[in-house]
C-alpha cells in the first residue's frame, strides 16, 4: 500500500498555489506517503513493516560528484570550516576535528596542494586503470573515500551557503536536528526509510528499475566476483533513470550511499511513522544501494548495509536530501468508508502526475482514463487492493504511448457493496499553465460507461 499525500511544488486541491520553496538544483521531489519497508528476503531488510512518511522531501537526482564536493570543500576551507593536509580533510566547526575525506589513498580523486587549493585527478589505482585504460574525467564521477561525517558535513556546507539552518550538530553523536531529521530546515542525508521509499517508488519493486533481474545495462555492480560491470565508478547518470517516475539515477550500484540513521538490523514489523534509529558511540551508520564491486543481492531496494561513520572506502559515497514540507500531514486524512478519488497532483502537469484514491474494503479495483467522448484510453491499474489509500502515476499518454489532450477524465471503480464509481475531470484550454476549474457538472455516456465528471476532481495534462 502506498499513499501519496503531497507533491512539492504543485496545485493542491482546487486552489492553484505555487510553492514558495522551489526544487533545489539537481534534486527531485518525493511526495510523502506510506509504503512497506523490507521485502522479507534479504538480510537486515527481511522485516516487513508499514512506514508512514509525513513530509515530502527532496532527494539528490544523483550521487554527489567529485566536482560538486570539490567546490563545496574549497568554499568551506576558505571560510575556515575545515582544515586539511595532503592526506585528510578534518572538520573545524563546533570544536570538531572529525575526519571527513581521505586523500592519501590512491583511489581518492580529490587532492590538496598543501597550501590552499583542492583539485581533481584520475585515480592511479589498478581498478581505475583497468576500467579506463584511455583515461577518464573524474569530475562527474561520484565522490568516494568520504566518511559519514564528511557526507553530513557537505550537507551543512550547502545549508550555510544558501542561508539555511544547518542540520547537524558537530559534537556528541552528530544528531540531525536534535534527533528529528524530518523537521530539519537545511540539507541532510536521507533517512534509511526515505532512501528505500524513493528507491522502490511507487510499486514496492525489488530493484529501482522494477522486478527484472540486474544486468550491466541497468546498473554498475559486480555480477560475479571478481568480474565487475566496469571495475570502477561510472559518471553519474550513465544508466537509465530508475525509478523512472522520479527521475533518480544510480540508486542501484556505483557506490554505497550513506544514510542518516544509525544501523539496527532487525527493525521489527510494527507500523511506524517517520522512523529514525537511535544510536551513538561506536555504532555503525546505514549504507544503501550496493556498489560497483558488490554483486546483485546488494542492489535490491531493501538491502541494508552498514559501516562505522569514521570509515572511508573507494565504494562509499552519498546523495543529499532536504525536507520539502516542514509541516507533517496525516496519512489517514481521507475518509475510507467509501471509494474516494482525490485531485491528482501535480495539476496541471507536463510529464507525470500522481492519482490518489481510497478503497473501503479489500476488493478488485481499477483506475481508468477516459477521453472527452467517454472512450477508455488507458487502464493504469486493475488488480486486487487492500482496504486503505493507494496511488498510481500517469504519464499523460494513452495505451499506444501517444500524448493525450487536456480535458480527460479519470475513473475508479471496485467490486462489492461498499464501492461506488467515482470519477473526476477538468476542461481546460490546451497548453494552459494553471488549472481553469469551471463550476460545471457533466455526464459522459457511451455504450459501456456512464461517467460523472465534476470540477471538484480534476485531471489536466499540459502538453506545451
Amino acid at each position: 500500500m502506498r499513499h501519496s499525500i503531497l507533491v512539492c511544488a504543485v496545485f493542491l486541491g482546487l486552489i492553484a498555489a505555487a510553492s514558495a520553496d522551489p526544487i533545489p538544483n539537481e534534486m527531485v521531489c518525493v511526495p510523502a506517503g506510506v509504503f512497506i519497508m523490507g521485502d522479507g528476503h534479504v538480510g537486515c531488510g527481511d522485516d516487513e513493516r508499514e512506514v508512514t512518511l509525513t513530509r515530502s522531501f527532496y532527494l539528490g537526482q544523483h550521487e554527489v560528484t567529485n566536482q560538486e564536493y570539490l567546490e563545496a570543500l574549497q568554499w568551506a576551507y576558505e571560510h575556515g570550516f575545515v582544515t586539511a593536509d595532503t592526506s585528510w580533510v578534518w572538520d573545524n566547526l563546533d570544536g570538531s576535528t572529525k575526519e571527513l575525506l581521505q586523500m592519501s589513498d590512491e583511489d581518492s580523486e580529490i587532492q590538496f596542494d598543501g597550501t590552499e587549493t583542492f583539485y581533481l585527478r584520475e585515480s592511479p589505482s589498478s581498478r581505475a586503470l583497468n576500467a579506463y585504460p584511455d583515461g577518464y574525467d573524474p569530475s562527474d564521477h561520484p565522490i568516494k573515500e568520504v566518511t559519514w561525517h564528511g557526507s553530513a558535513r557537505y550537507c551543512d556546507w550547502l545549508s550555510l551557503r544558501t542561508g539555511l539552518s544547518r542540520a547537524y550538530e558537530h559534537t556528541g553523536d552528530w544528531a540531525c536536528n536534535g534527533g528529528d531529521p524530518y523537521g530539519a530546515e537545511g540539507y541532510r542525508l536521507p533517512t534509511d526509510a526515505e532512501w528505500e521509499y524513493a528507491a522502490q517508488w511507487d510499486d514496492e519493486r525489488i530493484y529501482p528499475w522494477g522486478d527484472q533481474e540486474p544486468d550491466c545495462s541497468r546498473a554498475n555492480y559486480g555480477p560475479v566476483w571478481p568480474d565487475y560491470c566496469v571495475r570502477w565508478t561510472t559518471s553519474v547518470g550513465s544508466y537509465l533513470d530508475a525509478p523512472e517516475a522520479l527521475g533518480l539515477s544510480d540508486m542501484a550500484g556505483n557506490l554505497w550511499e550513506w544514510c542518516d540513521d544509525w544501523f539496527v538490523c532487525y527493525l521489527g514489523t510494527a507500523p511506524v511513522t517517520d522512523p529514525t534509529a537511535p544510536g551513538g558511540g561506536d555504532n555503525e551508520r546505514v549504507l544503501r544501494g550496493g556498489a560497483y564491486s558488490f554483486f546483485e543481492l546488494y542492489v535490491r531496494c531493501s538491502y541494508r548495509n552498514f559501516s562505522y561513520p569514521e570509515f572511508a572506502y573507494n565504494d562509499y559515497g552519498f546523495r543529499a536530501a532536504r525536507t520539502a514540507t516542514l509541516e507533517a500531514i496525516s496519512p489517514h486524512e481521507s475518509d475510507q468508508s467509501q471509494l474516494i478519488l482525490e485531485s491528482n497532483t501535480p495539476n496541471p502537469f507536463t510529464s507525470l502526475t500522481q492519482i490518489r484514491y481510497s478503497i473501503p474494503s479489500s476488493n478488485a479495483a481499477a483506475v481508468n482514463i477516459y477521453d472527452a467522448t467517454g472512450r477508455m484510453i488507458r487502464t493504469l491499474r486493475d488488480t486486487s487492493h487492500g482496504a486503505g489509500v493507494h496511488s498510481v502515476t500517469w504519464d499523460g499518454k494513452n495505451v499506444s504511448g501517444e500524448d493525450v489532450p487536456g480535458g480527460v477524465c479519470i475513473s475508479t471503480s471496485c467490486a462489492g457493496p461498499d464501492c461506488v464509481r467515482r470519477c473526476g475531470c477538468c476542461w481546460c484550454d490546451k497548453g494552459a499553465r494553471q488549472a481553469e476549474l469551471r463550476p460545471q457538472y457533466r455526464c459522459i455516456r457511451s455504450a459501456k460507461h456512464s461517467i460523472c465528471c465534476h470540477s471538484g476532481l480534476s485531471l489536466i495534462h499540459d502538453q506545451s
